[in-house]
């Protein structure tokens, strides 16, 4: 297991000099955030996947920049558009692939008023069986990540897709979780055999997202389970700008995290 962190792609303005920082602050393992559509083509990707080499860096996952609207893309009796959302979303395979990345960081449909989060369509299932289909032809595995604003945030709703899309795998993220009111253990219960991911962070009772070790979870007993789990993933350090000023909290985090794994292998 291995602490890494998440970057958003900011092409080309600050890529170069923020993954010089993050190899600087000895994160080896990332997660890419794609902001524009412009970041999966030639010659941006291939300029992307250089910097990355450079700096000695192994892409674990990306992130889409269409996370917002995975629903109306994928998921809407709209076929024309969601034919055209499938070709995106074979752009964003691609462009993992040649990254090296294993998994697509995937929110889905947006939980709206009115619609049963604990629900499903047969027509949707198949959208996941299409997708995952369609992305492992890249060796790329979609990992549904539970997320406080969409439907994936009510535990009852990941367990019908793990009982119905077998070949899906899933990333836990922390923050998100807390944020919709749910005990992590509530997501990791129903998905751990099939944990490919986690976004890793802290929260107290004033702030739903901090840095590792500046809020209140307990790691101790977190990183127990995983080890009794057998967990073989990474756990990505996912906050915001706004949730630290120096580059030295982010190492220090890490660090924390490390001691923390290491004591309890």
């Amino acid at each position: 297991m291995h602490v890494g962190i998440s970057t958003a792609c900011f092409y080309p303005e600050a890529l170069e000099e923020t993954f010089s920082q993050i190899a600087e602050m000895g994160f080896k393992k990332i997660e890419i955030f794609f902001n524009t559509e412009s970041e999966l083509h030639q010659p941006v990707i291939s300029e992307i996947k250089n910097i990355v080499d450079e700096n000695g860096l192994e892409v674990i996952s990306i992130h889409p920049y269409t996370s917002l609207m995975e629903g109306m893309l994928l998921f809407s009796d709209y076929k024309r558009r969601t034919q055209d959302g499938f070709r995106q979303y074979m752009r964003y395979f691609e462009a993992a692939k040649m990254l090296g990345a294993k998994y697509l960081t995937f929110h889905g449909e947006r939980f709206t008023s009115g619609s049963k989060s604990d629900s499903i369509e047969e027509r949707k299932i198949e959208c996941y069986h299409r997708l995952c289909s369609a992305a492992k032809e890249f060796d790329i595995t979609i990992a549904q990540e539970n997320v406080a604003w969409c439907k994936s945030s009510n535990p009852e709703y990941l367990k019908i897709l793990y009982e119905n899309v077998p070949e899906l795998k899933y990333t836990l993220d922390l923050k998100q979780g807390h944020r919709a009111g749910h005990l992590w253990t509530d997501y990791y219960n129903i998905i751990h055999d099939r944990l490919e991911n986690i976004h890793i962070n802290d929260f107290d009772e004033k702030h739903s997202c901090l840095l590792p070790n500046e809020g209140s979870f307990d790691y101790t007993e977190f990183f127990k389970r995983l080890k009794n789990d057998n967990y073989k993933g990474d756990v990505i350090i996912e906050v915001y700008k706004s949730n630290y000023s120096k580059n030295k909290q982010l190492k220090n985090s890490a660090e924390f995290l490390i001691n923390k794994i290491n004591n309890n292998l």
